[in-house]
């Protein structure tokens, strides 16, 4: 570990050393993952998670059971990105490019020091329960590694977007994008294999649960999306504009790792392999993080919490115009220093004002420094409100992200033409309201805030504005996916904020309704863009969908007719997504065919929106419309009886056991069931249970068809009793329609970002 924390400090000192050095810092990563598959149990987290009779594949994925080994994967992905872009990007002077090595390496040595304090390679004193059980699958291997080099790809353009803005340097857009495509790339594949993972193993039924650790790695990947859509919006957007979303895309994968590392703040997650404190009184995020300071891995959390505070600070910095000392970059790895010298809860009662404010340095020191140049000051009554509201409220972290909407918009040089601010906070809120985060006068007042200032203002120019006109109509269609995206993250934001204690299914699908449909109308009014009256056309009559919604929604079958949330059905809710997106469908053929034989990047392009049209297809018909909590969906079976279930049939005829030749677990039990349809035999199914030392793990069966799969799980407390004799077994049955789209789709995007990455000679063609 010295070694390489050297080798890091070597690389900031000198980023142009020979890029061998950087192999350096990868090396605790590379020596932990070999001690774990050569099963050197000699060292804690070795005799810990791992195991001999482990498969080979499986011990190596023990290397990221606990904390210490994903801090060291991450270094190593920073340290391998950094020798792979060691060369200046597109467009980057000398000064800058230095800059930008020294912040990746920077944050590299951040992560070597937070895993010095937790000692990886500590003496074992004792065996421990080996690893997770849901860890040991082929999709875990490869999962994991994936989506640390996703969220190093995030970091990265954060401090693209850093070092550009301290050394003042212009054209942002070309490194940016540089980065941003394998970024895409990356994370839709680690989403995706995780989604696999989820449909093949968990016994969810279904691959998606809006699971907060899933919920978060979708919050970069949003941010990374609408990065691409930047240069597709009308008119010229400002080089802060694409450092804004570049450094948010950073900040967000800081907050998708602490809601995967901080045990016990998001205590409803499956996938908090790493807890090791419970959850906590406080009823926010904020309050909750500062609790687990007390632990020995707090200082990991907070240097993640004053990572995301600083980019907001640095940006409204920037935003401000005024100078600040770049001393203030040395705060992450001093604060990780500080816990190697004093321990991992060496802030334990640290007050939390000291964190915001560290945080906020950059911020606050060139807000001192522009004091004696004055302000129009009647526009900071707008996060004047901010702070007030959180004397009601409490949440910390909420009151800084309606700061960073309030600060965005009266920094800008046209406040009434920064709408985009404006609707960032109204959406805020609105969500905030709408997860019950905030009481409705609250969220009144904070939307009111960022909506007076175009009603008190007397000199706003009128625009001229028409849905007739086709200029207006390709406005409309270009800004869409920028703007709903954008708001469709900040709702998902603060769902995920609201989420400590219960997962918002309900709230995901009513709320992101309206976001995904408006997405949908705009491919289809960008089909349409050469025929003025038929888009014109289109826009007057999506009110009609509502109206279908409301009339036919509970006509689309299977759970459509159970009531999601506000009296609006399953269904209802489903064909405002599923028109917009049946019309989105031949409108991405279409687009492809227009562009077929021309410029390669937007037919490629439009591959990516018609598998997102697929995909989002098969969501409404495999998840939107399915209850996965609706005991409905529970069959009871007595032996070589057949029973009924929406016009299947199902019949137990025997148990099967195994205690030998197992790769994994100590044993397994399993009903075997006939399927039938409509009194024709189908399939054979064997849905069961794999037991472990302490715990087990379902086995899910399924039978693939034309329309999607027939998922079948066994209940895996009905093991004892078919272990002594019973008759009986309980399953779970869930018949996903459309469920083929989802996967698909994934597919057709991934093949279509793969061939866009290819590197170009001009990286925004």
């Amino acid at each position: 570990m010295p070694f390489a924390i050297l080798g890091a400090l070597l690389l900031i000192y000198h980023p142009k050393s020979h890029f061998s050095f950087s192999a350096i810092i990868a090396l605790p990563f590379i020596v932990l993952s070999i001690m774990f598959t050569l099963n050197i149990d000699t060292i804690h987290l070795v005799a810990w998670y791992g195991g001999e009779e482990l498969p080979l594949r499986y011990r190596f994925a023990a290397t990221w059971a606990a904390r210490e080994g994903p801090i060291l994967l991450w270094a190593a992905w920073m340290a391998v990105l950094a020798m792979i872009w060691r060369k200046p990007l597109s467009k980057e002077n000398e000064e800058t490019h230095i800059m930008r090595l020294r912040l990746m390496y920077g944050f590299a040595l951040t992560l070597l020091l937070v895993a010095w304090i937790l000692d990886p390679f500590k003496s074992a004193s004792g065996f421990g329960p080996g690893l997770n059980e849901l860890l040991q699958t082929d999709l875990m291997v490869i999962h994991p590694p994936l989506i640390f080099l996703a969220y190093s790809l995030c970091i990265t353009l954060a401090c693209i977007a850093v070092s550009s803005m301290i050394t003042g340097q212009n054209g942002i857009k070309e490194r940016l994008i540089e980065v941003t495509r394998p970024a895409f790339f990356f994370a839709t594949l680690g989403i995706g294999l995780g989604g696999l993972w989820a449909y093949l193993i968990l016994d969810w039924g279904g691959y998606w649960a809006w699971d907060p650790v899933e919920t978060g790695s979708l919050l970069p990947w949003i941010c990374l999306v609408a990065i691409l859509h930047l240069r597709t919006r009308p008119g010229k957007t400002p080089d802060h504009i694409w450092a804004g979303f570049a450094m948010a895309a950073g900040a967000l994968a800081l907050f998708a790792t602490m809601v995967t590392r901080a045990g016990g703040v998001w205590a409803v997650s499956v996938h908090t392999f790493v807890v090791n404190s419970t959850g906590s009184p406080p009823e926010d995020v904020f309050g909750r993080l500062m609790i687990l300071l007390s632990d020995n891995s707090g200082i990991e959390v907070v240097v993640y919490l004053l990572g995301i505070i600083q980019l907001i600070a640095i940006f409204l910095a920037h935003r401000l115009n005024y100078s600040y000392s770049k001393l203030w970059l040395l705060l992450l790895p001093i604060t990780a220093l500080t816990g190697v010298i004093g321990g991992g809860d060496v802030l334990n009662n640290l007050p939390p004002t000291v964190v915001v404010l560290l945080g906020l340095g950059p911020f606050i020191e060139s807000g001192i420094r522009s004091l004696p140049e004055g302000h129009d000051w009647k526009w900071f009554a707008i996060p004047a409100v901010m702070v007030i509201l959180r004397i009601f409220h409490g949440m910390v972290m909420f009151e800084l992200i309606s700061l960073l909407f309030a600060f965005g918009l009266i920094f800008e040089n046209e406040r009434l033409k920064a709408w985009g601010w404006a609707c960032a906070g109204i959406v805020f809120f609105l969500a905030a309201s709408w997860s019950g985060m905030l009481e409705i006068w609250m969220s009144g007042i904070g939307m009111g805030a960022f909506i007076a200032p175009w009603f008190v203002n007397g000199d706003n120019e009128e625009t001229k504005f028409s849905f007739s006109e086709r200029n207006t109509q390709q406005r409309i269609a270009l800004w869409t996916p920028v703007v709903a995206v954008g708001l469709y993250l900040i709702l998902t934001l603060v769902i995920l904020m609201s989420s400590i204690d219960s997962i918002q299914f309900a709230a995901h699908e009513l709320y992101g309704a309206p976001f995904i449909a408006a997405i949908m109308i705009a491919l289809v009014m960008w089909s349409m863009r050469k025929n003025p009256s038929r888009v014109f056309l289109l826009i007057i009559s999506t009110p009609l969908i509502l109206v279908m919604a409301w009339f036919y929604g509970d006509s689309l079958g299977y759970d459509s007719t159970d009531i999601l949330g506000s009296s609006l059905s399953r269904g209802q809710i489903g064909m405002i997504v599923l028109i917009p997106a049946l019309l989105a469908l031949p409108a991405t053929f279409s687009l492809i065919r227009e562009n077929t034989g021309k410029t390669k990047i937007p037919m490629f392009a439009h591959i990516i929106h018609l598998g997102l049209v697929l995909m989002i297809i098969g969501h409404v018909m495999s998840t939107t419309i399915i209850d996965r909590g609706n005991y409905s969906h529970s069959v009871t079976l007595i032996k070589d009886e057949k029973v009924g279930w929406e016009g299947y049939e199902f019949e137990f005829t025997d148990v099967v056991t195994q205690t030998e030749n197992l790769e994994v677990g100590d044993g397994y039990l399993g009903a075997e069931i006939n399927v039938y349809e409509d009194g024709e035999f189908i399939e054979t199914v064997e849905p069961g249970v794999i037991r472990f030392d302490t715990s087990s793990r379902s086995e899910v069966d399924r039978i693939s068809m034309w329309h999607g799969d027939l998922v079948i799980i066994m209940d895996g407390t009905q093991a004892r009793s078919l272990m002594e004799g019973s008759d009986l077994v309980r399953i779970m049955v869930y018949d996903l329609p459309g469920i083929h789209l989802v996967w698909s789709g994934w597919v057709l995007i991934l093949l279509a970002s793969l061939r866009i990455w290819i590197p170009q000679r001009d990286p925004t063609d």
